[in-house]
C-alpha cells in the first residue's frame, strides 16, 4: 500500500506544480519571459510527475514504457529549458545559444532513440504497483550521461551569470535558482545505486526533487517579478503615495480602483467594486449627465457632498480613450471645500 501512497502524493505534486504555473502566468504582469519559463517548468513537471505516476499505477507491463518514457524525457527537457533561461538572462549571442542548445539538443534526440529502440529497463509488478530494474547498463549510462552533460553546463553558465549580476537581490536571486538543482543530484542517487542493487521505486526521489526545484524556481521567480521595477510597479507606488483622493471608474459609474487617499477621505471600506453613487451623493440627473458626457470624450467638474461624513467636495473627471480614441474608462480626483 506504501507504493500506492506515494504515487498518488506524485499525482498531487504534479496537479499542483501545474495549477501554480498557471496562476502565476495569468495572475502577474508584465516579465511575460519569466512568466513563460514558470509556466513551461510548471507543466513540464506536471508532465515528469505524472509519467512517473502512472508508470506506477500501470497494471499492463508493457504500456508501463510509455508513461515511464515521458517521465525521463520530461526530465531532459526541464535541464534544456533551464539552460535556455540562463542564456537568456545572460543575453548571450545567438550564434552561441545556438550551438550549445544544438549539441543539447542532438545528444537528447540519441537518448530519445535509444529509450524508444531498445529496452534499457525490465518492469517488474509488486503487488499493487509497478517498477523497474535496469537491464542494460550501458543504454542507461548514455541516458544519465545526457543529465550529467546538461546538468555540467548549467551549474557552468549558472556561476556565470551569477558573477555578472549587478544588485544584491538579482545575486541572491541566480543563487537560488543554482542552489535549487544542486538538489537534483541528491534525486539521482537512489537510481545511481540502481546499477549494483534493485530499488524498488526509484523514481520517487526524481519525482519529488524536481517537483521542489520547481517550486523553488516558483518562488523565486515570484520574489523576482514582485521586486522588478516596470512602469505598471512604477505607477501603482506613484498612486498610492498622491495624496489627493483617485477614483478610476467604468462608464457604467462602478468604482474598479482607488487610491489609499480616497479610502481614507470617503470612506471607502473593502477593495470590491462599488458604485459611484454609493460614494458621492449625486442625483440622478447629475449622474447621467456625467455619464453622458463621459461617454462623449468631455472631462467635467461636479460639486458633491461625500456620503460618508456629508461634507462638501469637488469631482473632477478626466476621460481615458483607447487606441480607437473611444472613452473607455473615467479619472475622478477629490478636491474637499
Amino acid at each position: 500500500m506504501l507504493g500506492i501512497y506515494l504515487n498518488l502524493i506524485i499525482v498531487s505534486c504534479a496537479v499542483s506544480a501545474a495549477i501554480f504555473a498557471l496562476l502565476f502566468f495569468f495572475t502577474r504582469s508584465g516579465f511575460i519571459i519569466l512568466r513563460s519559463y514558470v509556466l513551461s517548468l510548471g507543466l513540464i513537471t506536471f508532465f515528469l510527475d505524472t509519467g512517473f505516476a502512472l508508470t506506477g499505477f500501470s497494471p499492463d507491463l508493457k504500456k508501463a514504457t510509455i508513461p515511464h518514457f515521458v517521465g525521463l524525457m520530461s526530465v531532459n527537457a526541464f535541464l534544456l529549458l533551464e539552460i535556455l533561461f540562463v542564456l537568456h538572462e545572460l543575453k548571450a549571442k545567438a550564434s552561441v545559444i545556438i550551438v550549445i542548445l544544438s549539441a543539447l539538443v542532438a545528444y537528447m534526440m540519441s537518448d530519445f532513440l535509444i529509450l524508444t529502440s531498445s529496452t534499457p529497463f525490465l518492469y517488474t509488478r509488486f503487488n499493487h504497483y509497478t517498477s523497474y530494474i535496469i537491464q542494460s547498463k550501458k543504454h542507461f549510462s548514455f541516458h544519465y550521461s545526457f543529465i550529467a552533460v546538461s546538468a555540467i553546463t548549467l551549474f557552468s553558465i549558472g556561476c556565470i551569470w551569477y558573477t555578472k549580476q549587478k544588485t544584491k537581490h538579482d545575486k541572491i536571486f541566480a543563487s537560488r535558482l543554482i542552489f535549487a538543482n544542486l538538489l537534483l543530484i541528491l534525486a539521482a542517487v537512489p537510481e545511481i545505486i540502481m546499477f549494483h542493487h534493485p530499488i524498488r521505486m526509484p523514481y520517487i526521489s526524481f519525482a519529488l526533487g524536481f517537483t521542489v526545484v520547481f517550486f523553488l524556481w516558483y518562488a523565486a521567480a515570484d520574489d523576482q517579478s514582485s521586486y522588478m521595477p516596470t512602469i505598471e510597479n512604477t505607477a501603482k507606488n506613484v498612486f498610492s503615495l498622491i495624496d489627493t483622493p483617485i477614483l478610476i471608474f467604468a462608464l457604467d459609474g462602478d468604482i474598479k480602483l482607488f487610491n489609499p487617499s480616497a479610502k481614507r477621505v470617503l470612506a471607502i471600506d473593502g477593495k470590491e467594486t462599488k458604485p459611484l453613487r454609493s460614494i458621492l451623493a449625486l442625483s440622478d440627473v447629475e449622474f447621467l449627465n456625467l455619464i453622458a458626457k463621459a461617454k462623449r470624450g468631455l472631462n467635467t467638474t461636479w460639486k458633491t457632498r461625500v456620503i460618508a461624513n456629508n461634507k462638501p467636495c469637488f469631482l473632477k473627471c478626466f476621460i481615458k480613450f483607447d487606441n480607437a480614441k473611444d472613452p473607455y474608462c473615467i479619472i475622478g480626483t477629490i478636491e474637499m471645500e
